[in-house]
Formats: structure tokens, sequence, C-alpha cells
């Protein structure tokens, strides 16, 4: 739990209260009895951009019937072109894609 503040304690007391959040890693500072600010330390400001930016990559899949459909619509689609495609070795194929028999 952060340590709790006036915002006239902070006005008087800046330089301890910078060395106090340094050590705590969090302060909020409260204006007429409610919380309105919080002051971090570098370090923990930094550790809540990182933790920001993962979330940012993380996108829970689509799991909506339209969604699921569609996976399986393209996924029936690629085993059918491989299917066709795929008719003599693996060598032939790769060769077809480089454009050259893959040993060489």
């Amino acid at each position: 739990m952060p340590i709790m503040l006036k915002s006239s304690e902070v006005q008087q007391n800046f330089g301890r209260v910078i060395d106090q959040v340094l050590v705590e890693n969090e302060l909020v500072v409260e204006r007429y009895g409610k919380p309105r600010v919080a002051i971090l330390s570098y370090q923990r400001y930094q550790q809540l951009l990182r933790a920001e930016a993962a979330r940012q990559h993380l996108v829970p899949p689509d799991r909506s019937p339209e969604a699921v459909a569609e996976g399986k619509r393209l996924a029936a689609q690629v085993r059918q072109e491989l299917a066709g495609s795929l008719d003599g070795s693996l060598e032939e194929a790769m060769g077809e894609l480089r454009g050259r028999s893959w040993s060489s």
C-alpha cells in the first residue's frame, strides 16, 4: 500500500518526499482529503512502461463462431493447395519453388 501525504506536506518537504519515494517506490498525494496524484520512483515507472508494452503485444484470439469458421475455411484451402502442389517428391516441390533443383 503506498504512503499517502497531503499536498501541503509534499510542497513543504519535496526533497524528503523524493527520498521517501526512492525507498517506497510510490506515494499518493491527497488534496482535500482525496487521492489526486501518485509519485513513482523512476525504476517503478520503467517497470510499468515495460509491463504495458508487453500487454500491447498480447491479443487474445477471436473465438467468435465467425472467426472459427473462417479459420477452418482457410485451413482447408491451404490443405487443398498443398495437396495439389506436392504430387512429386519434396525435392521436386522445393525445386519448383526455388526455380532450380534442391540439391544445386
